[in-house]
């Protein structure tokens, strides 16, 4: 691998990434992860090279996948210049095969794949993986990204910012005003609530739980009950667009028919499922179902991205460490303290983060 070609690559990267950077340092010097075998299965993304490059100069020897989603392509100038530089890249998991020591993964997508051994250990970075994850039979470690409040820098302000700026880009430029349904309320959909707010839009909030309810009603925000009433589903077609963040898979067809719901209302998905359910076609909602956010250049912006993209790869010297067994939340250490570094160097308030 030409580690230098990939360098050069990103020294050309607009954004900022400084928990990123300081790993690579450490990494360069330390070579913790020399000879071990890692297999990386998230968005292959321009932001996603910024996070390899740590792993390089650690030692590791990579095979870099991407994620199967429908409706979400890798980024082929990142594809290209990994290949160019020497780097072992298959983006088909059908073709992914052997035995490989740790995991770095999205959705829960490598226990699946057929052919491949994890032999240390695998570290999930979101929701959506977590219940699969927490279900996997084995003694290995599995750190979840998802079990933090790290996570919400990204899933709470990083989603919900890049959820915005896609509906402005894609759907409508002007949100004051227009009425939204946005299923689910923890970090994805507080997030998308918070930056929608900022634009004016008016809001529905639908989810099952008590306690997240009378959050959303306490901001202002008007409720639902997830379930098929006829005053939910008035509020969907009184709506400009329907926004799921629930992590659950077909929800909102099993409480409505798609002919229940007007043809004029957008449906938006901000899940890694379908959250609309097969009964809805992919060409019924936006992005053919895939993210929104994942339509745009930066599906996240960097600086909200970059502390995740660390721990994410920091977690392969707690695996190699030893010491921990079965599902587990992130390091005590590569949590609070990251999000406090974050947080003054940013000055962002972020005592409002939520679960």
């Amino acid at each position: 691998m030409d580690i230098e070609k990939l360098q050069r690559f990103n020294s050309a990267y607009e954004g900022e990434y400084p928990f990123l950077q300081e790993l690579g340092s450490q990494w360069a010097r330390s070579k913790p992860l020399e000879g071990f075998r890692i297999l990386h299965n998230i968005p292959l993304t321009r932001e996603t090279m910024l996070k390899l490059e740590p792993l390089y100069l650690a030692g590791a020897e990579l095979t870099v996948t991407h994620l199967k989603l429908p409706g979400l392509a890798p980024k082929m100038e990142c594809a290209d210049l990994l290949r160019e530089a020497g780097a072992d890249i298959e983006l088909d998991h059908d073709r992914i095969s052997g035995e490989y020591d740790i995991a770095l993964d999205c959705c829960a997508q490598i226990p699946s794949m057929k052919n491949v051994t994890i032999r240390r250990g695998y570290v999930e970075l979101t929701q959506s993986g977590t219940p699969a994850y927490s279900k996997l039979n084995t003694t290995l470690p599995i750190y979840s990204l998802d079990l933090s409040k790290l996570k919400c820098l990204e899933g709470m302000f990083g989603t919900g910012e890049a959820c915005v700026r896609a509906i402005k880009q894609f759907i409508e430029p002007e949100l004051s005003g227009r009425k939204f349904v946005v299923f689910g309320y923890g970090k994805v959909g507080r997030g998308i609530t918070r930056y929608l707010s900022r634009e004016g839009a008016e809001i529905t909030v639908v989810d099952s739980n008590p306690t997240h309810l009378e959050h959303a009603a306490a901001t202002g925000h008007a409720t639902e009950r997830s379930a098929g009433s006829p005053t939910l589903l008035e509020a969907i077609n009184d709506a400009f667009a329907v926004i799921t963040a629930t992590g659950h898979p077909g929800l909102v067809q099993e409480l409505f028919s798609p002919s229940d719901i007007s043809d004029d209302v957008h449906l938006i998905n901000m899940g890694a499922d379908d959250e609309f359910g097969e009964g809805f076609p992919i060409s019924r909602v936006a992005a053919n179902k895939a993210p929104l956010n994942f339509m745009l250049d930066s599906p996240t912006v960097m600086f909200f991205i970059d502390p995740i993209f660390a721990a994410h790869n920091r977690c392969c010297e707690h695996i190699l460490a030893g010491g921990a067994s079965g599902f587990t939340a992130l390091p005590a250490a590569l949590d609070m303290p990251v999000v406090e570094a974050w947080s003054k160097r940013y000055n962002i308030d972020v005592s409002d983060i939520h679960y």
